[in-house]
């Protein structure tokens, strides 16, 4: 892994501009660009990297989910989040991020070709802050949400409810049906588009914040049935 001190601190604009013309170079490349982005697509057929699942090596432990190894041209997915669909592509997503970002450094830096660059789930070195910026701006687009978003014509959201009702419309105006609408708030908030008070999602709290009312309703008339 390259540590920070190595890795140049990117401008988040510049990531962006890199994921576009990534986008704009695979649309020239296969004549088309359906949605959802097609990740898998743009790292085999365009960028030539071979696609493996596993669950051997260092991917035995579920915290590694992802990997990349320059010398082989192989993009490694744990094969624990194969299933889900939103991990698996965004993994990809990610590892097509240290591609485009990161290799000319790691062609640099590293003199043991045998390393594989890693996504772990929890830690978050610069360098994979990175690559998730990147797998973000790759899947959801900026100039399309930025564009849905003038279509919707609604206040920016300040609320949470208000940011996942946009999350849900542009899921399905979009064709983002690969993204967690956890994740498109968290796009949303990245670009801007939703007011900065609304925290970060992990994809659980957001589903508590809709289930909590409703139980502590039926809780309410439990005991009022009781008190009777």
């Amino acid at each position: 892994m390259l540590p920070d001190a190595a890795v140049e601190d990117i401008f988040s604009d510049l990531i962006e501009e890199a994921a576009d013309q990534l986008l704009d170079q695979y649309r020239d490349f296969a004549g088309s660009l359906d949605l959802p982005v097609p990740v898998e697509s743009i790292a085999e057929h365009f960028l030539k990297y071979d696609l493996e699942i596993t669950d051997e090596g260092l991917f035995a432990d579920p915290g590694f989910l992802g990997g990349i190894s320059f010398e082989t041209n192989t993009i490694f997915v744990n094969a624990s989040i194969e299933d889900h669909e939103g991990r698996y592509t965004f993994t990809i997503a990610h590892e097509i991020g240290h591609h485009v970002l990161h290799k000319e450094l790691y062609d640099e830096l590293i003199s043991d070709r045998s390393q594989i660059l890693c996504r772990e789930e929890k830690k978050k070195p610069l360098i994979e802050k990175q690559a998730d910026r990147f797998a973000a701006s790759l899947m959801m687009p900026r100039r399309m949400l930025v564009d849905e978003v003038e279509k919707y014509g609604k206040p920016t959201p300040k609320a949470l409810g208000d940011a996942l009702r946009l999350a849900n419309h542009l899921n399905k105006a979009c064709g983002f049906q690969n993204v967690s609408i956890s994740a498109l708030v968290n796009r949303l908030k990245d670009l801007g588009l939703v007011h900065q008070s609304i925290p970060y999602q992990t994809g659980k709290r957001w589903k508590g914040v809709h289930r909590r009312p409703i139980w502590n309703m039926i809780i309410r008339k439990f005991r009022n049935f009781l008190s009777v």
